[in-house]
């Protein structure tokens, strides 16, 4: 009984000890000579990414002169964009009149 089970569901198969692989990568490639070709776009953008993270997230001289037009009552924003900004903001309703 026990080795019709066995035979049945290929239990033997899976007892026995496998001693070579027998997958396979495809023509031109095989589990020894592993290697990885970064494609010039790659090494761009690799570059690119290391070179951003050393540019600061916000702009202090833009800031303080900002800052300082706006203390002193000269900074006039144009206001379309101000009224852009709001509006995709969802703070402004351009329906309303």
């Amino acid at each position: 009984m026990i080795g019709r089970i066995s035979g049945q569901y290929n239990l033997d198969a899976l007892n026995r000890k496998k001693t070579k692989s027998n997958f396979s990568y495809g023509n031109n490639y095989s589990a020894e000579s592993d290697n990885a070709d970064i494609s010039s776009f790659g090494s761009m953008l690799s570059k690119v990414t290391a070179e951003m993270k050393n540019i600061p997230e916000v702009r202090d001289d833009l800031v303080e002169g900002f800052r300082a037009q706006i203390a002193s009552g000269t900074y006039n924003p144009p206001l379309d964009k101000v009224a852009n900004a709001l509006y995709i903001a969802g703070m402004l309703d351009m329906t309303e009149e």
